[in-house]
């Protein structure tokens, strides 16, 4: 059962929330300040927060800063403000998402699922890496591109996973050899350049990745 916590200074808000959220099969924390929210949070592990902006003691832009330092947990706000500078602030500062009060508990509930169902696609697809139309699955050890499956071999597959990996930074051709090929002779072999060529060939992409100096590879992206 996912778990929720709700800050909220308004006990009948947050009581009627509780339970609606409760009947909608959600584990559900409240506190009417923020005074003991920190230590809760760190105690405890939440699927999401709900957060009133009008809480005592400390300002929604301080909360919001204070739990992005330590934590990635979705942030809903609930404002009686409408203001478009308000709602822009809201997001950059790290918010998920925000409800205008008064507010329909059943479109909550939707927003609340939506954001849900979006991390939880995210964790299940955390082997797979994308790079414009290429899908790499790392536990799979496949490659697609357009959804047509792209046939490595196993050194091709490795060398491109790590350059995938890696995103823009560069990998030197001495980390390929030595964690990959398993050769330390790497500074006249043309090893590395040869699978470079070949996948480039493969995926019909020449630029897909560059080589700097012929030492080291970065994707182009």
């Amino acid at each position: 059962m996912q778990k929720i916590l709700i800050i909220e200074d308004d006990i009948w808000i947050s009581n009627s929330l509780k339970l609606y959220l409760i009947n909608s099969w959600f584990e559900v924390d409240v506190e009417d300040s923020w005074k003991n929210a920190v230590e809760i949070i760190l105690s405890n592990k939440y699927d999401l927060i709900i957060l009133d902006i009008n809480l005592p003691i400390k300002d929604w832009i301080t909360i919001c800063r204070e739990v992005r330092i330590t934590s990635n947990i979705p942030i809903v706000m609930l404002t009686a403000r409408s203001w478009e500078l308000d709602k822009i602030i809201w997001l950059e500062i790290g918010a998920d998402d925000y409800i205008s009060k008064p507010f329909s508990p059943r479109e909550l509930l939707a927003r609340i699922n939506t954001i849900l169902r979006r991390i939880n696609n995210n964790i299940e697809n955390k082997d797979i890496i994308k790079i414009k139309d290429i899908e790499i699955d790392t536990k799979k050890i496949t490659v697609f591109k357009k959804s047509k499956e792209i046939a490595l071999t196993k050194n091709e597959f490795e060398i491109f996973k790590k350059i995938a990996e890696e995103n823009w930074k560069m990998v030197g051709r001495e980390t390929l050899m030595k964690d990959i090929i398993w050769y330390d002779n790497y500074a006249f072999d043309r090893t590395i350049d040869t699978h470079i060529k070949n996948i480039r060939k493969k995926l019909q992409d020449k630029d897909i990745i560059l080589t700097i100096r012929w030492l080291w590879y970065r994707l182009n992206i």
